[in-house]
Formats: structure tokens, C-alpha cells, sequence
């Protein structure tokens, strides 16, 4: 799959933010860290609290009459800005741009499917908006993001977004729940900020990873800490489940070189202490255990959460073999509730027949294969494009960025097996900035930068200026080493040497 060429990018120093951008940030800012009213929300902080982060609940909450928040207001009117602004170069995979507007078209065709056979649009609606506005996010924001400036602005928004979300459940736990309330809840937040403190953890540790230096690590070391502490915290077992599914794809993509066999050397030393950590761990409820209790217990036969899970899990696979393979239920139809032992939920969760945990199967119940193909066709599409920016990009923002983006789908994919990723508000902010960074770095690492004049002389005249590639394709079997940027030679021109340590 080649990618379809786009214009180089444009010097950063002539290359002047834009004000919609800042918009947009706003609104993912205040997505991520803003609180939901009590009536909409009584999962975080088990319904008892709210920080002062609800003072932009506002924003977040439905108009009377309406239907439709603020917040959701504000991203449809100015999305004709973002999408027609004058005078835009559009630097981004158009690939990217197909994959978004075939979801776009296949989720109206299953929407339009359930109608027609008797479902409720208003329970379609709730099934498919936070879908719906995570990729006219990825859409608007590859228009947005010009610059490598942008891209580090945004990946800061997302940090800082996390480190006050973490904040303000360490804040909870410890004034609020320990030593005054027993035995402890078993959770502090939400679902969603699992995501979010998990996709901060990967920008960071990435970024210091791939750029280093000491200030660098001096910095992300109490960030990095903050997160952990407060995933412990807050008790969810996905948030581990997520991170290691992470961290693998990571060790998968570096690819052979010195940053893996660094890695490997670590990993020997490691490998004794990790033992007696899981083999500690497995038998204790202590949250400096909570990564080995949620890895051994996710999926078990004796969690009843784990058994709700597994029974909507026959319900969905049996709605499945008995609707239409190709479009499914379609939306606003319930899924056959044949089992409801464990998954007996609150007759005030009058959404839970639509809005299944496991979002992946409940998307392939209520739209068959157009929406296993069609509608979530677009986060491997981004997860190959946000790859192949990695591989093809020699600065480490473009690589930091690609691989983030990379990671943060393999995030989300997790969350919507696990627990309700569909319907996790934060969740398809993270997936929206996915969508669009992916299609930023592919497109940038196949552009052709500007010209380079070399200096060297032939016969007293200046060799013409020559163009480099950012991206060189690997030879048939040849290896390939992805873990570092290829060192210049005396010419400017990528070196052909072989790394060594």
C-alpha cells in the first residue's frame, strides 16, 4: 500500500499557529478534564464528590430541548472553519481521509438500516455520537496540525490533561477515602481516565526515550510516577491491560537495533525480580500489586465481573448468529438478552442492551460486517499509517508522535473490549487525535523535503542541489534498524553505515 503523495512540509518558522487550532485544543482540554453533572454521572468518586473541575460540567451537559451539549455546539460550528479554511495546504494522507469518510458512510447506512426495522433513533443516537465526533476530530485536526509544533502541543495537552486528571484522584484518595472510609471503594474515577493516564505514560516515556538527555528524564520521571501512582489508585484493572498491550506493540515495532538489545539486557537483569514480584503479587490486594492482580484476574471463571462480561458476551455472539450478517441489528435495536445472571444491571441504565462492554462485538452485532469492515475499518488503516510515519521519520517528534499514535489506538481497541470504548467520551478524544496524528506523520515521512544544496565541488562548479527522501524503502530481507535516526555523513546525506553501539 503506498501512500498518495502530498506537499512537503512547510518551514515552522514561517509557519504561524492558528487560531482555530486553539479552539480545538480548548475543546479537547475541556473534554478531557472536565467533570460530569452528578444526574449524568454517578460512577466517579462512587457519586459522592465532585472537584472543582465540574465548574465545566456546563459545557458538557445536554441543552434543555436540545439534545446536544455545548460542547458538541461549538465542534459542529466550527468544524466549516477547520474543514475550508482559506489559503490551506492539506498535509496529510488522503488514505486517512478515505478511511474516515467510508466509517462516516457506513455508519449512516446502518443507522438508516435499524430505523427501518423498528430501532429507536434516540437510542441510536447515544449508541453513535461519541463515535461520530471522534472522527470529524481526526478530520478537523489534520487540517489544523501544520507544523512538528503543533504535533509537541498537542501531545502536551493530552500530558498536562492527564496529570490533572491524576492529581485529582491522588487528592481524593488520600484526603477523602483513606483511613475514613472501609473498606475502600473499589474504584475512584472512571473507565475513562484510565485511558488518559495510560496514552500520558506512553507520550512521555516515548518522547524521553527517543529524544533523551538528562532534562529530559528529569522531567518525565515525577510525570511518569504521578500516573502510575494514581492508575494504582484508582483500581482498573484495563488501565494495566492496556499499558502492557502497549508496551509489547512498542517492543515489536523498535524493531532489531541498539535501543532493543539495550532493552533485552534490561530484561535478563529484570527477569528474576519480576518473578518474585508476580509470584508476591498474585496472592495480595495491595495497589503496589495492582498491575499482577488485574493481568491474573481479567477473564477468570470466579470475578463476577469478569462473568457479567463473559455472559453479554453469549448474548451479543447469539444476536449476532441470528441477525443479518451484513448490516447486523442495525442501531437502536437491543441485543438478544438470552442470559442475565451476573449482567443484571440497574433498571435506571436503560441504555445497557444497546451499549454492551465489549464494543467491538456489539458494533459487529448492530452492523454486521459493513461495520466490522467498513466502520472500524479506520483504526487499523491509522494504526498502518501511524507505523509506517514511525519508520519513515528521522525526527523524533514526527517518530514520538507516530508511535504515541500507534499505541493509542492499540489503547482504545483494548478499552472497547474491555469496558463501553464507544461510548468513553475521553476515550474517542484520544481516538480522534489518534486518527489525525496518524495521518499527519505518514504523509510527512513520504514527502519530499526541500531541496538541499550540496557544497562539493566538481571541476570548480557546485554539484546541482539534490533531494532526499524522508522515507527509504527497506530492501526485500534486508534488516532494518528503527530504534534510532540515521546519522549524517560529510555531504548531509544519511550515512550508510551500520549502528553500532
Amino acid at each position: 500500500m503506498g501512500l498518495t503523495p502530498q506537499p512537503a512540509v512547510r518551514s515552522e518558522q514561517t509557519e504561524k499557529r492558528s487560531p482555530l487550532l486553539v479552539v480545538m485544543l480548548g475543546l479537547l482540554f475541556i473534554g478531557w478534564i472536565g467533570e460530569w453533572p452528578l444526574d449524568f454521572d454517578g460512577v466517579s468518586y462512587m457519586g459522592l464528590w465532585r472537584s472543582p473541575l465540574v465548574v465545566f460540567a456546563p459545557f458538557l451537559a445536554p441543552v434543555p430541548g436540545m439534545g446536544l451539549s455545548p460542547w458538541q455546539i461549538l465542534l459542529i460550528a466550527l468544524s466549516p472553519f477547520c474543514l475550508g479554511s482559506p489559503g490551506t495546504v492539506r498535509q496529510h494522507a488522503r488514505e486517512m481521509d478515505r478511511a474516515i469518510l467510508i466509517s462516516l458512510g457506513c455508519l449512516a447506512v446502518t443507522f438508516l438500516w435499524g430505523t427501518a426495522r423498528g430501532g429507536t433513533p434516540h437510542f441510536a443516537y447515544y449508541q453513535v455520537w461519541r463515535l461520530l465526533a471522534a472522527l470529524l476530530i481526526g478530520y478537523m485536526l489534520m487540517s489544523l496540525l501544520h507544523t512538528q509544533r503543533d504535533l509537541a502541543i498537542l501531545g502536551k495537552v493530552v500530558v498536562f490533561a492527564a496529570l490533572i486528571r491524576a492529581t485529582v484522584c491522588i487528592y481524593y484518595f488520600w484526603t477523602h477515602l483513606y483511613g475514613k472510609v472501609y473498606p475502600l471503594p473499589p474504584w475512584v474515577t472512571n473507565h475513562d481516565d484510565s485511558m488518559l493516564f495510560v496514552v500520558g505514560i506512553l507520550i512521555v516515556s516515548l518522547w524521553t526515550f527517543l529524544k533523551g538527555g538528562r532534562a529530559t528524564w528529569t522531567v518525565a520521571a515525577p510525570v511518569v510516577l504521578v500516573l502510575l501512582l494514581a492508575m494504582a489508585l484508582n483500581n482498573r484493572r484495563i488501565a494495566w491491560v492496556e499499558l502492557a498491550s502497549a508496551l509489547l506493540l512498542i517492543y515489536a515495532l523498535l524493531g532489531p537495533g541498539p535501543l532493543r538489545s539495550r532493552i533485552n539486557r534490561w530484561l535478563m537483569i529484570a527477569a528474576p525480580l519480576l518473578l518474585v514480584y508476580i509470584a508476591v503479587g498474585s496472592g495480595s490486594d495491595s495497589a503496589l500489586f495492582a498491575p499482577v492482580h488485574a493481568l491474573t484476574t481479567t477473564g477468570s471463571n470466579y470475578d463476577p465481573s469478569s462473568l457479567a462480561r463473559k455472559e453479554e458476551v453469549r448474548n451479543l455472539l447469539r444476536t449476532l448468529d441470528q441477525g443479518n450478517p451484513l448490516l447486523g441489528t442495525g442501531w437502536g435495536v437491543p441485543y438478544d438478552k438470552v442470559e442475565s445472571f451476573y449482567a443484571n444491571y440497574d433498571a435506571r441504565w436503560a441504555l445497557y442492551l444497546y451499549t454492551p462492554h465489549n464494543s467491538i462485538l456489539g458494533l459487529a452485532a448492530f452492523s454486521g460486517l459493513v461495520g466490522v469492515i467498513g466502520i472500524w475499518g479506520v483504526v487499523p488503516t491509522a494504526a498502518y499509517l501511524a507505523a509506517r510515519g514511525y519508520r519513515g521519520s528521522i525526527d523524533p517528534v514526527q517518530r514520538t508522535a507516530g508511535m504515541v499514535a500507534l499505541c493509542s489506538l492499540a489503547v482504545f481497541s483494548a478499552h472497547c473490549y474491555g469496558d463501553l470504548g464507544l461510548q468513553s467520551f475521553q476515550g474517542v478524544l484520544v481516538l480522534g487525535a489518534a486518527l489525525a496524528t496518524a495521518g499527519k506523520v505518514a504523509a510527512w515521512s513520504a514527502a519530499l523535503p526541500a531541496a538541499q544544496a550540496v557544497p562539493a565541488r566538481a571541476g570548480g562548479r557546485r554539484r546541482a542541489p539534490e533531494t532526499q527522501p524522508a522515507y527509504r524503502q527497506t530492501p526485500v530481507g534486508g534488516a532494518r534498524s528503527d530504534s534510532l535516526p540515521p546519522r549524517s555523513g560529510p555531504s548531509g546525506r544519511p550515512s550508510t553505515r551500520r549502528l553500532s553501539r
